[in-house]
């Protein structure tokens, strides 16, 4: 048995030291200095999860209302990071290039994205053929193709092309984010234990009390937020938390290559356009393109977040490679792909958060961002902790309702179930 005699406390215990126990931690003391905040880290150092390889892109192209508005609270923080954390040393910089949606909507569909993104102030173009050969002349625009197992193409009933272009987007350095969040939470009193897991949550009549360790000692707290990305569940089955959706540690796959100058302007490109599924993003100050996917094909491997495969494995990569070189047929095929695997914690049921109180009193979820959930950080810190204490400041804030993505709440209902939601 455990030995619980050095018991700790503090008001809010963090699980997790990731860009949502970042934020959550920092949203906090913003709100109330007094307010004491643990936050517990497995790893030795920042980064070691999901967050650490984030490609920190930001967009607010989603299915929802409440989740646009949602993302555009999270990139105004990202897009003003030093006044959001009051610190001018802030090192993260929002580099903005655009992005490029070629998920295979008509016209109609696209005229009605651009619209709804207009109602939140983000500027957007419906781009046909023509006007994709003016602005891009370095992508190409046929469908990719599909062929059956005979290597037949099948027709796959598309019409004429149509694109979205979402001005505004872009992207910040992860682990730079990270390091920037870590000083100013320590600045404001934020007290860090890394190298520090979690054996189980504590209960007492029914209500989260804390967190016992795995060395024996406990940390006794009035509120517990479980925000440890992949090994979420594990530690939820410590108390019997019950989720109305489950999400699932997934391996997901990255690749990234050497491009010319001329490639650095492009925009981030999501291409699902023909039997496509991958996306790719410039990042210039090395000239490198990411890719990635976008399709579920290449997101269903739910793995053990403590044994896995972090390789890029031969056929992702040469499918990643396949649609990549359709795309841009210009681009020079040789040199050398370097990939790498790790994972998101994808909802498997309508991929979008779960943030809240759980069933079980006194402990909060903060969990299933499904690739997505970088850009949305500043906002989830706003919410839990707006959630926690009742307080809401004049700044930096969210104003999603607290019920929308409760661990409780009915799935949400979407057309395509990938991790952009």
């Amino acid at each position: 048995s455990f030995s619980t005699t050095s018991a700790r406390t503090c008001d809010t215990l963090v699980v997790g030291g990731g860009v949502m126990g970042l934020n959550i931690a920092y949203q906090l003391k913003r709100r109330d200095p007094d307010h004491q905040v643990t936050v517990l880290e497995a790893a030795p150092a920042l980064g070691a999860g999901s967050s650490g390889y984030s490609t920190g892109f930001q967009r607010a192209y989603y299915s929802f209302d409440e989740t646009m508005g949602f993302a555009l609270d999270g990139i105004n923080a990202h897009k003003n990071w030093q006044d959001y954390l009051a610190d001018t040393s802030a090192v993260a910089r929002f580099v903005e290039t655009g992005a490029l949606w070629m998920l295979g909507y008509d016209e109609a569909q696209n005229a009605a994205m651009v619209e709804r993104l207009a109602k939140f102030g983000v500027g957007a173009d419906v781009l046909d053929e023509a006007a994709m050969g003016e602005r891009f002349p370095l992508i190409n625009c046929d469908p990719m193709p599909k062929f059956d197992a005979e290597g037949n193409e099948v027709d796959q009933g598309l019409g004429a092309f149509s694109a979205v272009y979402e001005h505004g987007c872009g992207h910040m350095d992860s682990s730079t984010c990270l390091e920037d969040l870590h000083r100013a939470c320590v600045r404001d009193g934020v007290d860090f234990r890394f190298k520090t897991k979690v054996a189980k949550f504590t209960l007492d009549g029914g209500r989260c009390t804390g967190a016992q360790l795995a060395d024996g000692s406990a940390i006794e707290a009035a509120t517990t937020v479980n925000a440890a990305g992949p090994w979420f569940n594990a530690l939820n089955e410590t108390v019997g938390v019950k989720n109305s959706t489950t999400s699932l540690p997934t391996r997901i796959q990255v690749g990234h290559k050497y491009i010319p100058d001329e490639y650095c302007s492009l925009p981030f490109v999501a291409d699902g356009w023909g039997d496509s599924g991958i996306y790719f993003m410039p990042r210039a100050g090395n000239n490198q393109l990411v890719f990635g996917s976008v399709a579920h094909r290449f997101e269903s491997e739910i793995v053990d977040p403590d044994d896995y495969n972090d390789a890029l494995d031969p056929d992702v990569k040469q499918d990643y490679l396949n649609c990549l070189f359709h795309r841009l047929p210009g681009l020079e095929t040789s040199g050398e792909i370097v990939g790498f695997s790790s994972m998101y914690t994808v909802n498997q049921d309508d991929v979008h958060p779960v943030i809240g109180e759980s069933n079980v009193p006194g402990l909060w979820a903060c969990n299933g961002f499904s690739g997505h959930g970088f850009k949305l950080a500043p906002a989830v810190g706003s919410l839990v902790a707006q959630q926690i204490t009742g307080l809401k400041t004049d700044a930096w804030e969210t104003s999603v309702a607290h019920d929308f993505m409760g661990p409780g709440r009915e799935p949400l209902t979407l057309k395509v179930k990938t991790h952009f939601a």
